[in-house]
């Protein structure tokens, strides 16, 4: 939930409805729940920044993991490197793969997220209220609520899920966030906790949506649970293209914070 997100939203005011809907957008690039040794080179190409040619191997192979990849890798590579009208159609086109998973696999917790990460990058794209409109929100919500059914510990979801409460919480106000949307600090708190004990926390990509997510909450000890992210985050070694993008997000966002 995805999420890369803007980091002006710090500095200016935007409506709720708009983050109702971004607050679940990610691009987190794990790869954790994909264990299909088939896959390694579909992932080395994806870690050295050649997207395309991972995207094709990834194709290459029908099992649900590789359409989890080939969907997640699609949406990572359209939000970041495509940025004309095209960037719409391929979105639908991941979210197609990851409905084709949750086909294969309808307990699959990966494909759920999958299904919202490229939905929700779809909604973005065409507007705010041409998603609403077309209930693209509520179903992303829908895939990341299935997908903590089914796997409670599943870190994407619990990111995502957590940066939703937090951002709710930082537009409209704990009292309102609470009593309309039921969006709540402590819902925040407990699913960036879950975040932060998963054995795979350490990651770049995770430390910085973790400091976003706390960022958001918009008190002292939460501003300094930020920083002390992305201290964290800035001694972590590059390993792949995604985190030389994510380490330019983390020094823009420590500047901005308070």
């Amino acid at each position: 939930m995805a999420i890369l997100f803007k980091l002006a939203v710090l500095k200016n005011s935007i409506v709720l409805s708009k983050h109702l809907l971004l607050s679940v957008f990610f691009s987190f690039y794990s790869f954790i729940a994909l264990s299909n040794d088939n896959l390694d080179k579909a992932r080395n190409f994806f870690l050295k920044g050649e997207y395309e040619k991972a995207m094709q191997e990834a194709s290459t192979y029908n099992n649900v993991d590789a359409k989890i990849l080939h969907s997640r890798i699609l949406s990572i590579y359209t939000h970041f490197y495509i940025k004309d009208q095209s960037s719409e159609e391929m979105f639908l086109k991941a979210y197609k793969i990851a409905k084709t998973a949750i086909e294969i696999a309808p307990e699959n917790d990966e494909a759920h997220v999958e299904a919202a990460h490229a939905l929700g990058r779809y909604g973005q794209k065409i507007g705010i209220m041409a998603a609403i409109t077309k209930g693209v929100a509520e179903r992303v919500r829908k895939y990341l609520n299935k997908a903590l059914d089914i796997n409670p510990n599943n870190i994407l979801a619990n990111l995502s899920k957590g940066i939703w409460h937090a951002e709710i919480i930082n537009q409209a106000g704990k009292t309102l966030a609470g009593a309309v949307y039921g969006a709540k600090i402590e819902k925040a708190v407990y699913h960036f906790d879950k975040v932060e004990t998963h054995r795979n926390s350490n990651e770049i990509g995770v430390l910085f949506e973790l400091a976003y997510g706390y960022s958001l909450l918009n008190e002292g000890v939460y501003f300094k649970k930020s920083k002390i992210l992305i201290e964290r985050l800035l001694k972590v070694k590059i390993s792949s293209d995604m985190d030389s993008v994510y380490k330019k997000k983390a020094l823009s966002l420590l500047e901005i914070l308070p």
